[in-house]
């Protein structure tokens, strides 16, 4: 139940105020009680006295010092952490004197005025709960956003991070780069006088072979037909004619026979022609 409390003047009005209660189901109808009926016009008196309440009715006189001390307790009580509403009368009414059918209109009616006002400050409340859910949903979404975009920021530092490290790296690549190519250069002028001295010994060489070839053309040695053909046969010495013929055969240059000798530049072409002449006996024999 919602503990109700009523302030009125004066004791007198305590017992009017008991009387009109009785005709209503406050209960019932509102689910208020009646827990205290307060007889004072001291302010501190009024504001200690509805601690703990959820309404308090000011029944004050419809006179001049009625309203005087009806606004002053509204002023002491606006705030707190209860409804407070004037139960009204028409304009020269003292509570006492009032008819009680009277006084029991107007608490009903003080009642239900409270009652709206309840509802216009619960439609209030809403708005303002609807309100903050907003900025709440806002803010949320906000510090989402915020995430995302430091996210974000911390991506693009560290892709940042990762050019600056491949900006290193390419400006490492780029002096390694200029160092090989500095060794290349050293290793292609090398390389160039290499071949410069490869080509000049060449030449010396060609020029040594041209002249080991003159030479070997102006020597020739005598060698003995009978001494090198033993070497190569038992049967006789062949004749002139048949070393001419191997000579021919073999197409040798600077070979000259007679019975007795060949004059030939080596050893070598000597056997070549004798090996031939036996070759050629032992066919003809078989």
């Amino acid at each position: 139940m919602i503990d109700t409390r009523i302030i009125v003047e004066g004791v007198s009005d305590v017992e009017t105020l008991s009387k009109a209660i009785q005709d209503l189901a406050l209960g019932s109808e509102f689910g208020v009680t009646i827990s205290a009926i307060i007889p004072t016009t001291n302010v501190e008196i009024a504001k200690k006295s509805t601690v703990g309440s959820d309404i308090v009715l000011v029944a004050t006189d419809a006179d001049r010092p009625g309203r005087d001390l009806s606004e002053r307790l509204f002023e002491e009580l606006k705030g707190k952490d209860i409804l407070i509403e004037k139960i009204k009368f028409p304009k020269g009414h003292t509570v006492e004197n009032a008819d009680i059918s009277l006084i029991s209109k107007e608490i009903k009616n003080s009642l239900i005025r409270i009652g709206l006002k309840s509802l216009k400050s619960i439609d209030s409340s809403i708005e303002k709960d609807k309100f903050i859910s907003s900025l709440e949903k806002e803010i949320y979404s906000l510090k989402i956003e915020n995430q995302d975009i430091k996210k974000k920021n911390d991506s693009l530092e560290q892709t940042l991070e990762g050019f600056v490290s491949e900006k290193e790296l390419v400006n490492s690549l780029e002096s390694t780069l200029d160092r090989i190519n500095v060794e290349k250069n050293e290793i292609e002028l090398e390389n160039s006088e290499l071949k410069k001295e490869i080509n000049s010994k060449e030449y010396k060489i060609s020029e040594l072979e041209v002249r080991y070839r003159d030479l070997e053309a102006k020597i020739l040695n005598i060698y003995d037909l009978q001494s090198y053909w033993a070497k190569v046969s038992n049967d006789s010495s062949p004749k002139v004619n048949e070393i001419i013929k191997a000579i021919e055969i073999l197409g040798l240059d600077r070979i000259e026979a007679s019975d007795d000798f060949i004059v030939a530049p080596s050893e070598e072409s000597v056997y070549k022609v004798l090996k031939l002449i036996k070759m050629g006996r032992e066919l003809t024999k078989n």
